[in-house]
């Protein structure tokens, strides 16, 4: 892969000042910095460029042009150069290819099935009867896609991942490794001394642009649907139960569980560990802090820590009180001594 800084520019945005014939080969960090390399630096005034710093091109504060840098090379001015090098490493990662185009003859692929245009399917995945697979959508190789089941196009599923039957996948979702989408719901009914299993007889939805990362797992409903909304994320070995509902843009971040039929707002950020009990509502734009353990509904636009969560500033004030419980308790027990005399 080769770009002029030119090529560059016109990538990103950025205003060139160097050579617009030089050609980068790399994306580099800056800790790994190569002569033909390009790096970025979001704010020049809070990094240290490291001794003997050499690299192609470096992107750089738009507030940066005209002082002193001590560096020589070629620069690259953004109002924002972070998103600058993302829009490159974007245009550089997709011109790199990770998948063997067409259909391999080792898939196996229901005669009722339907592809679109340009579907590339991998070695060994199964597409059972009935399903539906978009324009463009790529399917790498150990993939099962079950009866039934509708995926939009602009789709990536990675190896090992499992659809069921009957769910439907927008456009643009990426799945990677081991996602499972459409597993049976946690549901036991205990009868007679006995538990028995519920049928989940629903599916799940996930809409546009959602991408769902390695060994995460959302269930199928009950009934009706489980639904991811459009433009969520969400983390490795996350689990969301039969019949929640995700808003639209959330993130959900690593280990995160949330139990059946809660229903969670637009714009959520759930961090690490967070447990979200069931058939709860969770308010538009609340963060949740790691580890909490929300067990009663949250309110909109507000940030939450703790177990059970709390608003973030009284478990701050709670934490900040149990550091000096051991002071006092002492001076507890001294009054405790002076009052028994």
């Amino acid at each position: 892969m080769e770009l002029t800084l030119k090529d560059v520019a016109k990538i990103t945005g950025a205003e060139l000042v160097g050579d617009e014939n030089f050609t980068i080969r790399h994306i580099c960090d800056l800790t790994a910095p190569q002569a033909d390399g390009i790096c970025y630096l979001s704010h020049i005034e809070k990094v240290a460029v490291p001794p003997n710093f050499a690299t192609g091109a470096i992107i750089l504060p738009e507030k940066a042009k005209g002082l002193p840098l001590p560096i020589k090379t070629n620069f690259l001015f953004a109002k924002n150069p972070e998103w600058a090098f993302n829009l490159l490493v974007q245009y550089w990662d997709a011109q790199t290819p990770k998948h063997t185009p067409g259909i391999h003859p080792t898939a196996v692929i229901s005669a009722s099935a339907k592809l679109g245009a340009n579907v590339s399917v991998g070695a060994y995945s199964v597409i059972e009867d009935d399903a539906v697979i978009g324009d463009n959508t790529i399917i790498f190789p150990q993939v099962y896609v079950g009866k039934r089941t509708q995926i939009g196009a602009n789709c990536i599923l990675y190896p090992q991942v499992v659809v069921r039957e009957d769910c439907v996948l927008k456009t643009h979702v990426i799945l990677q490794p081991g996602a499972k989408i459409g597993n049976d719901g946690f549901g036991f009914m205990f009868h007679e001394g006995r538990h028995h299993k519920v049928p989940q007889i629903g599916n799940v939805i996930i809409e546009d642009d959602v991408e769902i990362q390695a060994n995460s797992c959302v269930d199928r409903a009950k009934l009706a649907h489980t639904i991811v909304g459009a433009n969520t994320k969400v983390d490795n070995l996350v689990q969301i139960a039969h019949n929640v509902k995700v808003g639209q843009g959330c993130i959900m971040c690593a280990q995160v569980g949330v139990a059946g039929t809660t229903t969670i707002g637009n714009g959520v950020v759930a961090a690490g560990q967070v447990g979200i009990v069931g058939h709860l509502k969770i308010g538009n734009g609340v963060q949740i802090g790691a580890q909490s353990g929300v067990m009663d509904n949250l309110t909109d636009g507000q940030a939450f820590f703790g177990t059970p969560a709390r608003p973030m500033r009284d478990t701050l004030k709670i934490l900040a009180i149990e550091g000096k419980l051991p002071e006092i308790y002492k001076e507890l027990k001294v009054i405790k001594k002076a009052v028994e005399k």
